[in-house]
């Protein structure tokens, strides 16, 4: 029988594949005042804002929802897109989150080698603490950045995945941020 920590590491793991081939589209995004909507999901029971000018696509599969930023112009060819969503775990998560980070990057380098670690660091959203991976890698010949951030709350995970060229991430970091911020678990 396999221990807990390691049924919840697959776990994480076959979420985070989800999210690293999923959450890439191609087409960009401006941002200066923002106004900010609320997306409910009330079956994977969480919240989180948006910008007005993003598109939302809640279709993808094994992403609960996806949100594309606007082209900026005629050149832009790629879409940077923040991708959120909610995962059962095995077990309920009674260690401390930092606990799982070493897991969650070797999980994500097994997908992907050539990933390269930017940093790696704790927060809390809303009280809850997670932990955020930020890295790069190669995918579809485009060389992306990624920001990801996991929430684990009782028996249920939370990712939410910035996803844009590399070299961009300091571009949309007060968007990107904001939206992450304002993530809400809404039982």
């Amino acid at each position: 029988m396999m221990n807990r920590h390691k049924v919840f590491m697959i776990a994480l793991q076959i979420l985070s594949i989800s999210f690293l081939l999923f959450g890439c589209s191609t087409s960009n995004s401006s941002h200066g005042n923002v106004e900010y909507l609320i997306y409910k999901d009330n079956e994977n029971h969480f919240s989180i804002n948006y910008p007005s000018t993003w598109s939302i696509d809640s279709k993808q599969p094994n992403v609960g929802v996806m949100f594309d930023s606007p082209k900026e112009n005629d050149q832009d060819m790629y879409t940077e897109n923040v991708s959120a969503g909610a995962f059962s775990l095995p077990t309920e998560a009674t260690s401390p989150i930092e606990n799982y980070v070493n897991g969650m990057v070797d999980t994500i380098k097994k997908q992907t080698p050539e990933m390269n670690v930017i940093k790696t660091s704790s927060l809390k959203i809303n009280n809850v603490p997670a932990i955020q991976i930020i890295y790069t890698a190669k995918r579809d010949n485009l060389d992306l950045a990624y920001k990801a951030t996991y929430l684990l709350k009782g028996k249920v995970g939370y990712i939410i995945v910035f996803t844009c060229l590399n070299g961009e991430i300091d571009k949309y970091s007060p968007v990107v941020d904001n939206m992450i911020n304002s993530f809400v678990i809404t039982d």
